[in-house]
């Protein structure tokens, strides 16, 4: 199950997810967990995390691969895959996640400052567009 296909199957997180996406302005932090150890294969993640990444690609985004302890040179693949089945795309997500993401891991503490960072860089970017943003608006009011 994705989550644009049917919003009846939705559960109320990612339904709340949903909303703050499409109604505030909010930046994104998505964790991805290729590790296999989450309950959602890295392929459904990968899907899943397409259709967001294209819904909401006006929002400022910062990828994080959690969990990289665990990752080894070889891919996680649930049994129901088929590895063969893979696309160039979708096979170098299994390995390192998006372009950009971040890696990080709590056990061992690797890339936790830097996630502290970016994250703190992402919320301050965030507040300027919102300030420029309300700035904007300010200015397009008509006097009364």
């Amino acid at each position: 199950m994705y989550i644009f296909e049917h919003a009846e199957d939705r559960n109320n997180l990612e339904k709340l997810t949903l909303a703050v996406l499409s109604h505030l302005p909010t930046a994104v932090l998505y964790v991805h967990d290729l590790s296999g150890e989450c309950g959602t294969s890295p392929s459904d993640q990968f899907v899943i995390y397409k259709e967001i990444r294209e819904r909401f690609s006006n929002h400022l985004w910062l990828d994080v691969v959690s969990k990289c302890d665990l990752l080894s040179d070889s891919p996680v693949f649930f049994i129901t895959e088929d590895s063969n089945a893979d696309d160039i795309e979708l096979a170098k997500y299994r390995r390192m996640g998006p372009d950009g993401a971040l890696r990080a891991s709590v056990k061992t503490e690797l890339g936790i400052d830097e996630l502290k960072s970016r994250v703190h860089e992402l919320l301050v970017t965030q507040l300027a567009r919102i300030k420029n943003s309300n700035s904007n608006e300010d200015s397009l009011e008509v006097p009364r």
